[in-house]
């Protein structure tokens, strides 16, 4: 019996974080999907189930591709700015042992890091 209340208590909590994560993983329109053949388009999908099923498939297979295209940006992203830090690195250790030449005690790096 208190298990009973104490999930009747956590369902309502849960749901709005459920929402927000289902909308972060960019499933909101899958989801409003099911909603609508599950209440609206009831007939519809009773009739076609196939259809109905391979629909709610290709939405969410097309969240996952964006999940999918969004990885690889920020994959890309990360390794050039890696490789932007690496020649920033090279052209100031470059700079110091052009210094250390010359026998200066400054070097000039306001024109490296932004």
């Amino acid at each position: 019996m208190l298990c009973q209340i104490l999930v009747l208590c956590a369902v309502p909590l849960l749901l709005p974080i459920l929402f927000r994560l289902a909308l972060k993983l960019r499933l909101g329109i899958p989801m409003l999907y099911i909603v609508l053949a599950l209440t609206v388009l009831h007939d519809w999908t009773r009739a076609n189930p196939e259809l109905a099923d391979g629909i709610l498939f290709a939405l969410v297979g097309l969240a996952a591709l964006s999940w999918v295209v969004t990885g690889a940006w920020k994959i890309c992203n990360f390794i050039s700015q890696c490789w932007e830090d690496r020649a920033e690195a090279e052209l100031f250790a470059q700079r110091v042992r052009q210094a250390r030449a010359s026998g200066e005690y400054t070097i000039s790096a306001g024109d490296l890091w932004y």
